[in-house]
């Protein structure tokens, strides 16, 4: 049990202003208590000294796009790798990759989207329940992988209780003027009994890319003229940009009283083109099993858990209809056990194993990374107390990575270990601070030690250093959050310091027409902000209208003073939000600075400014309800770029579109 039930109160009364960047209703109705599946204890976000974000309900149906990275990219603190809108990764803070991990209910996607920018995660969001934002390092919980944080997409495909009901779901149509998006969605749940069940499906297609502009950004266009080449003049549309995807789950579960016990299968299916590739196309598949076991007890442990997940992957990259080019073949499990426990004396936690293997098959001319199977054995222990007006949290991680490589190439073998410790501290009436202290080492991935060939997607040549050490960073994470019935505002900052972060670094050369990029180590440091003011300007009971400011802004750079690539730059903005009875209207405009802090062979990106609005109507038809949303986006039509994806100098964002829906629920 915990010492002190106020602070929990407190903490949950918190969360109400807990808002994410692209939130536009504070007001909108919400679970009483939103729980964090991805953090140790499943807490709310507020009860945990690490930044964490959850987008449900409503306001995840308002902001769902064909990629998880897309769907997020507007989130505080979170940007995408966008290579078109079916392949964009989240990049936290303005780190990627192999830093963050993305988790399906907890378990690694086990995919090779981390491989490379144009790979596709796959996960779809248009079937979830919520998805959770962890920013910072959570390699404490989920390994090398989560290193820059994490981003876990909820669903019910194993489900853990029995519906009221026997039978309710959900069925969803959504449309985009853009890129001529065709999405239907259908989830159902049901049971009776101790036994529950879960079906759902997706299906989607778009168009290619409608832009206000060139694909070729100014930056750009401008070098080619000068080295006397002549830029391209596509515009209007991003080619090769269209893509489909489908894909669907069935699971069921037996639950008891004190224990439960679950399988799903799902499968998802893609084809997308390669902005900038001509007719080259991936063609992807995924074919994935997941189980989960639950047992409650009485005493010091008082939880059991039990999860793993089998992965079947297969893409092949398409050089041209009909002709086949480099082929992917992955397959993978994870099983992770966790024993929750209450130590006596106020402290409770998890401890626990986590077992991943990965056999990766890369098969082609263009297979840039060897062949390899890698696998990983982790031990892991969190802990807290709660106090009156504070909390402590402690944790600590081992981590063996061993990779086998096909090729003659010396294999890989060490251990990573990570702790962490934190507090959250209520120094006064509605008034909180949150401090995170972690050391995270990360293991380098197989493309790192061993690459040696044309990384086409990503224009290069790239080649691996086998004798890389470990990465280790230092990174400390402050919040400080008002809270209450008036003004809410929430100011965070950080800083991380790196020991050997592993990038990769162009030499000058030139090899199969392309240049060679050499991955290297080097001390780097990252810090940043995102704050957020919400203040209420009517607030009647029936009528709530809110304004909201936010901003977010990372700076990375190594020890010898050179920026690292593809970091997003300062924004900056504010909205206003509408809600009375069943309608909800909002707006928005958020500017993006120009980012000319700038890595070796970068170009500099342009400023821009994203002006949205939206309204939904929620219609009640007897027990059920209809969901209806409008949302505008990029509303200047400008020629708006990431700078956190590889290819913004030839595909910048959607755009002027008008995004539509409809969500039936029973």
């Amino acid at each position: 049990m915990r010492s002190s039930h106020s602070l929990r109160l407190a903490l949950a009364a918190m969360l109400l202003s807990h808002s994410a960047f692209a939130q536009q209703s504070k007001t909108e109705p919400r679970p009483e208590e939103v729980v964090v599946t991805s953090t140790a204890l499943r807490e709310n976000p507020l009860e945990v000294a690490q930044p964490t974000t959850v987008v449900a309900g409503d306001e995840l149906r308002r902001q769902i796009a064909a990629s998880i990275g897309e769907t997020l990219s507007s989130e505080l603190g979170v940007s995408s790798t966008y290579f078109g809108p079916s392949a964009s990764r989240p990049v936290i803070r303005g780190l990627g990759g192999d830093r963050v991990q993305v988790l399906q209910d907890g378990l690694a996607a086990l995919d090779v989207s981390s491989l490379s920018q144009d790979h596709a995660v796959t996960l779809e969001s248009v079937v979830s329940q919520q998805i959770e934002i962890i920013k910072g390092p959570a390699a404490l919980l989920y390994g090398s992988g989560a290193a820059g944080g994490l981003v876990n997409v909820v669903s019910s495909r194993v489900p853990t209780e029995v519906p009221a009901k026997v039978l309710t779901g959900a069925a969803e149509v959504r449309t985009d003027t853009a890129s001529e998006e065709r999405t239907g969605a259908l989830s159902l749940d049901g049971g009776a009994g101790n036994f529950a069940f879960h079906a759902d499906y997706f299906d989607r297609d778009t168009d290619d890319v409608e832009i206000p502009g060139f694909t070729q950004s100014d930056a750009l266009r401008r070098q080619l003229t000068a080295a006397g080449e002549e830029p391209d003049d596509v515009r209007g549309h991003i080619p090769n940009t269209a893509g489909k995807a489908s894909g669907g789950a069935i699971g069921g579960s037996y639950i008891g009283q004190n224990a439960l016990g679950g399988l799903s299968y799902s499968r998802y299916e893609t084809t997308y083109g390669i902005p900038g590739e001509d007719q080259a196309f991936i063609d992807m598949k995924q074919d994935r099993v997941d189980g989960k076991a639950e047992l409650d007890l009485d005493g010091a442990i008082d939880k059991l858990r039990l999860t793993g997940a089998y992965n079947d992957y297969t893409h092949t990259e398409f050089e041209a209809p009909g002709e086949p080019g480099t082929m992917f073949n992955q397959d993978a499990y994870e099983l992770r056990f966790t024993a929750d426990h209450e130590l006596g004396a106020g402290w409770r936690g998890s401890a626990g194993l986590q077992y991943v293997d990965v056999d990766f098959q890369a098969i082609g001319a263009e297979a840039f990374v060897p062949s390899s199977t890698t696998q990983s054995l982790s031990v892991f222990a969190f802990e807290e107390k709660h106090f009156d007006a504070w909390m402590i949290e402690l944790g600590a991680r081992a981590e063996r990575q061993k990779i086998d490589v096909a090729a003659e190439l010396p294999d890989y073998d060490e251990t990573a270990v990570s702790l962490s410790a934190g507090t959250v501290w209520q120094f006064a009436d509605e008034h909180a601070i949150a401090l995170n202290v972690t050391r995270t080492q990360r293991n380098p991935q197989a493309a790192e030690l061993y690459a040696d060939g044309p990384h086409v997607a990503a224009q290069r040549y790239e080649i691996g250093d086998a004798n890389l050490d470990q990465e280790t960073s230092f990174t400390a994470d402050v919040s400080l959050r008002h809270t209450g019935g008036g003004i809410t505002w929430t100011l965070s900052a950080y800083y991380n310091d790196y020991t050997d972060y592993i990038y990769a670094s162009p030499t000058g050369d030139l090899e199969d027409g392309l240049p060679v990029y050499v991955y290297l180590q080097n001390g780097a440091r990252f810090h940043g902000f995102e704050a957020e003011l919400n203040v209420p300007l009517i607030d009647d009971g029936g009528r709530h209208l809110g304004l909201r400011l936010a901003s977010d802004y990372v700076r990375g750079k190594l020890d010898n003073g050179e920026s690292l690539p593809q970091i997003p730059p300062l924004r900056f903005g504010a909205g206003l939000h509408y809600d009375q009875d069943r309608w909800h209207i909002g707006a928005q405009a958020f500017y993006y600075d120009r980012q000319d802090k700038l890595a070796q062979n970068e170009l500099p990106t342009g400023s821009f400014t994203l002006a949205e609005v939206d309204a939904s109507y929620r219609v009640p038809v007897g027990s059920a309800s209809v969901f209806l949303f409008l949302k505008g986006t990029n509303l200047l039509d400008e020629d708006a770029r990431q700078h956190a994806s590889p290819l913004k100098d030839i595909a910048p964002l959607p755009g002027r579109s008008w995004h539509l829906g409809a969500r039936a629920e029973f």
